[in-house]
């Protein structure tokens, strides 16, 4: 699924980012498709990480994720938002 994203977006793999919250589907993905992860930690992976949703976990419990899946995401943020009435409209939706 990632490669045919990436082949849909036209552009170079180094101008992609995947943004997901599950190490499983998100950053393995993302790693085997070679293209930047950023892991949302306070997402579905939050218990296994010790932490409330929307925080960041300690190095260590980052570090214990990461090896139980074998892979690093590039970028780690506590939570992602996406906010619509902030995102302007594109040309063939204005209004």
């Amino acid at each position: 699924h990632f490669e045919a994203c990436i082949a849909g977006l036209g552009l170079p793999k180094e101008r992609v980012a995947h943004v997901g919250d599950s190490m499983h589907h998100d950053v393995v993905g993302a790693a085997s498709a070679g293209i930047a992860a950023i892991f949302v930690a306070g997402g579905i992976e939050h218990e296994k990480l010790g932490i409330k949703p929307g925080s960041l976990p300690t190095a260590q419990a980052l570090k214990a994720l990461c090896n139980e899946f074998a892979t690093v995401p590039t970028h780690t943020v506590a939570l992602a938002r996406w906010d619509s009435l902030v995102m302007a409209p594109t040309a063939d939706k204005a209004e």
